[in-house]
């Protein structure tokens, strides 16, 4: 059989990645912060509320009424 030969420039290449994987370099752009931005504050307002609210009755009312069903289960099972 044949041996596949490399050419020139797949010899530069595969030199070029084993350099690269030997050695690790932090790229400039990845030292840079963006602390110049601002913060924007957001206020808790009155419809934020609304909805945390809605969403605490609602799973308030599941879980009674899963207990509820559990314990009709457990009366049921224990008499029979």
């Amino acid at each position: 059989m044949n041996r596949n030969r490399k050419t020139r420039k797949e010899k530069i290449r595969s030199e070029n990645r084993r350099k690269d994987s030997q050695t690790f370099q932090v790229k400039e752009e990845w030292l840079k912060t963006g602390t110049n931005k601002e913060k924007m504050v957001v206020l808790s307002d009155e419809p934020e509320n609304k909805y945390l609210r809605l969403d605490l009755t609602k799973t308030f009312l599941l879980s009674m009424l899963v207990l509820a069903l559990e314990l009709a289960f457990w009366q049921y099972l224990s008499r029979h």
